[in-house]
C-alpha cells in the first residue's frame, strides 16, 4: 500500500476510509466508502477518487441507490455493481410462544464444530462471490471465517436450534441497547433440515429475547437477488425500509 496522509476523509456527502477487517482477511489494502447523498461537487469527487488511488480495493456504498452517484460512478471510475443491499425491519413483539427447549440464546459462545460445519455449507450470496478479482477461496469462506470470529465474544450472541441433541441451526445477532435495536447478522440452517419451519424458529427465540431486554427493533439486510430471503423475511413481518447499492472498485484494474 502507497504512503499517504490521511486514513480517512469525510464532508457532507461521504465517508471514507480503510477498512482494516477486508485488508486484514484478504491481505489487500482495502478501503470502505459511504455515499451519504448526492456528492455533485466535482472537486469532492476527485478529493475521494485520489484518496481511494492509495488502495487496491474499495467498496462503495451508495446510500439510497442515489441516482446521480451511479451516473457518476460510471463515467469517472471503473467501479461495477456487486450488490443490491436491501434493509428490512420488523418491531419487537411476543406474539408466539417461545418454542419447547429447542432452541437456545447463547453468549459468549465457545468454539462449535457443528456450527463451523453448517456455515461452510451455506451462504450462496455474497457480494464478495460476485467479484471476480477477489480470492475465491477467501471469498467463499467469509461467512464461515465471520462466524469464527463471533465465537468467545461477548455481546455477539447466537440462537441455535438442535434435533435430537445436534446443532442444525443458528442465528447470529447483536444488539445495540442504546439505540434499542437488534441486527440479524447471518442465518444458516443444515442443508437437510431446510423447509421445516427452523428459520423462524430461530427469529422468534430472538425476537422474545431481545424483547425481554427492553429492544423495539429487529434489522436485517440481505441481497436483492436472494428472492428466498426476502420472501421469507417478509413472511415474518420485516418491513423494507431502505435499498442501497454497493459498488467494488479496482483503480488499477483494467
Amino acid at each position: 500500500m502507497n504512503e499517504y496522509v490521511f486514513k480517512k476523509i469525510s464532508c457532507d456527502e461521504y465517508d471514507a476510509s480503510e477498512s482494516k477487517i477486508d485488508t486484514d482477511y484478504f491481505g489487500i489494502a482495502s478501503a470502505k466508502v459511504v455515499l451519504k447523498e448526492a456528492c455533485v461537487i466535482a472537486q469532492r469527487q476527485t478529493d475521494l477518487l485520489n484518496f481511494l488511488q492509495n488502495f487496491e480495493f474499495s467498496f462503495i456504498t451508495n446510500k439510497l441507490n442515489n441516482p446521480f452517484n451511479n451516473l457518476w460512478l460510471g463515467e469517472k471510475t471503473k467501479a461495477f455493481l456487486t450488490d443490491m443491499n436491501m434493509q428490512l425491519m420488523k418491531k419487537v413483539s411476543i406474539t408466539e410462544k417461545p418454542d419447547d427447549g429447542a432452541t437456545e440464546i447463547l453468549d459468549n459462545l465457545p468454539e462449535n464444530s457443528r456450527i463451523i460445519q453448517i456455515a461452510e455449507t451455506s451462504f450462496g450470496f455474497s457480494r464478495f462471490l460476485n467479484d471476480p478479482y477477489l480470492p475465491n477461496e477467501k471469498a467463499r469462506c467469509i461467512y464461515g471465517d465471520m462466524t469464527k470470529n463471533a465465537f468467545r465474544k461477548p455481546g455477539r450472541f447466537f440462537s441455535i436450534i438442535k434435533a435430537s441433541e445436534v446443532i442444525i441451526g443458528y442465528l447470529l445477532f447483536s444488539i445495540n441497547e442504546q439505540a434499542a435495536s437488534s441486527t440479524i447478522e447471518l442465518v444458516a440452517i443444515d442443508q437437510n433440515h431446510k423447509g421445516r419451519g427452523i428459520g423462524r424458529s430461530l427469529i422468534r427465540s430472538m425476537e422474545n429475547y431481545v424483547c425481554k431486554k427492553g429492544i423495539d427493533t429487529i434489522k436485517v439486510g440481505t441481497q436483492l437477488s436472494n428472492i428466498d430471503a426476502l420472501k421469507f423475511y417478509t413472511s415474518y413481518g420485516f418491513k423494507h425500509f431502505e435499498c442501497n447499492s454497493i459498488y467494488h472498485y479496482w483503480p488499477s484494474k483494467p
